[in-house]
Parts: structure tokens; C-alpha cells; sequence
């Protein structure tokens, strides 16, 4: 059983672990991105203010390289602006096509349903294999159920049922048999 049980655990973590690394690769790759364009934002400032120094004196250097920042800085605060009215008009008519269509139920994102087929496979061929069939039916079932939910209602439903098994175990644990 316990063959079992480790070889149900590393199938099912496999996944997890390579999502995980994955998340990690991406984090080291954004932060030294992110490091390497300050730095040269730094030298690329004082190049800048050398330069303006040497033609117009130091205090137009200060106000140019400050008005270059203040500049960018705007245009990126309009470009955020732009971009999100879009789609916050986008999202309001989503949301109100879902309340005026309330018989279908909301689709969830392949990725998300991918995510659960791929971390389910590996379970239900150990269970299928040691011939537990009916948890095997429960697990593609609740796979089904979990496909439907959106992931924070998953999560909501799964904080519910465990509050609900732990309290049934707590109950047969407590009676005298």
C-alpha cells in the first residue's frame, strides 16, 4: 500500500514541480531584466546630463534629464489610462451579458481545464491500476466538477468540504466504539 501511495505522490507532484520551476525561471529572468534596465537607466542619466551640462549649464542638465523621466513617466501613465478603459468597458459588458444569460453556466479557460487533465492523468492510471475503479470514477468526476468552477469557487468548495470531512472525522474519532 505504501508502494502505492509514494508512487501516487510523485505522479501527482510532477506536474506541480514543473509548474513551480517554470514560475521560478520566469521570476530570476524578470528580476535580472528588470536590474539590467535600471542600471542602464542610471548610466544613461548621467551620459545624459554630462552631455546637456556641457552645452546649457547644470541646472538646464537637472531640469532636462528630470523633464525626460517626467515625460515618460506621463506617457506611460496615458497608455496605462487608454488600455485599461477598453477593457473595463469590455469586462462590464461581459458581466452584464452573464446576468442577462444566467441558464448557461460561465466557460472556464482551456488552460485551467488543461491544468487539471494534466495533473489528474497520472492518478487516475495508479488508481486504474490497483483496481480501485470507483475512486477512480470519483476523480474524474470531480475533475468534470472542478473543469466547471472557476478557480475561485474551486477553491471556496474545497474549503467548504474539508471543513465538512473534518468535522465527520472529528465526530467518529470522538464516539466511543
Amino acid at each position: 500500500m505504501n508502494a502505492l501511495i509514494n508512487r501516487l505522490i510523485s505522479e501527482a507532484v510532477a506536474p506541480v514541480e514543473k509548474m513551480s520551476a517554470r514560475l521560478f525561471k520566469k521570476a530570476v529572468l524578470f528580476f535580472v531584466t528588470m536590474s539590467a534596465l535600471f542600471v542602464s537607466s542610471v548610466f544613461v542619466t548621467i551620459a545624459f546630463f554630462f552631455f546637456i551640462q556641457k552645452l546649457a549649464g547644470p541646472a538646464i542638465a537637472a531640469l532636462s534629464a528630470g523633464g525626460l523621466y517626467l515625460g515618460a513617466a506621463l506617457i506611460c501613465i496615458a497608455v496605462a489610462l487608454r488600455e485599461s478603459s477598453p477593457h473595463g468597458a469590455m469586462a462590464a459588458a461581459e458581466s452584464g451579458r452573464r446576468t442577462e444569460n444566467k441558464s448557461t453556466p460561465p466557460q472556464p479557460t482551456l488552460e485551467f481545464a488543461s491544468n487539471i487533465d494534466e495533473a489528474i492523468v497520472p492518478v487516475l492510471a495508479v488508481l486504474r491500476d490497483a483496481g480501485f475503479e470507483r475512486e477512480s470514477a470519483a476523480l474524474a468526476a470531480g475533475a468534470e466538477i472542478a473543469k466547471q468552477l472557476r478557480p475561485f469557487s474551486l477553491t471556496a468548495l474545497a474549503i467548504v468540504a474539508g471543513i465538512i470531512i473534518g468535522r465527520m472525522l472529528k465526530q467518529r474519532n470522538n464516539t466511543p466504539g
